[in-house]
């Protein structure tokens, strides 16, 4: 809308809106250097991410057919689980549902999704996690 990138505009909407962001989130820091980090890559993988993602969408549906708000979530989400190793999958998944349900998008679909891109982008880290 603003027609800047999100790498360029997320500063300024957090210099207005990260009060609002930490009361809705319950959390008491933005860590800004990951947002950052996060938002550029998803910018520049978006094409890949969509890809990825709707390799794990059920029969019948597509990213097309998604609210904007989800189609973010799923993004981000999918972009931590590929770029971003360090992160466990699981507290990845875990934390996007959350996001998901202060969003006010549909928590099992969301979770459901991410869980196949876990499977499916770290399969050796959820293999051993489903045997503990």
């Amino acid at each position: 809308m603003s027609g800047q990138s999100v790498a360029e505009f997320l500063p300024v909407f957090l210099q207005h809106y990260s009060e609002d962001i930490r009361k809705s989130f319950r959390v008491k820091d933005i860590d800004s250097g990951h947002l950052n980090e996060l938002a550029a890559s998803v910018e520049s993988r978006s094409e890949e991410l969509d890809e990825l993602l709707a390799g794990c969408l059920a029969s019948g549906w597509s990213l097309d057919r998604m609210t904007v708000i989800d189609r973010a979530v799923l993004r981000a989400g999918a972009c931590e689980l590929v770029s971003m190793p360090h992160l466990p999958a699981r507290a990845v998944v875990s934390e996007y549902a959350a996001i998901a349900d202060v969003c006010g998008c549909d928590v099992g679909f969301i979770n459901a999704v991410l869980d196949r891109v876990a499977r499916s982008a770290r399969t050796v880290e959820m293999e051993n996690a489903d045997r503990k």
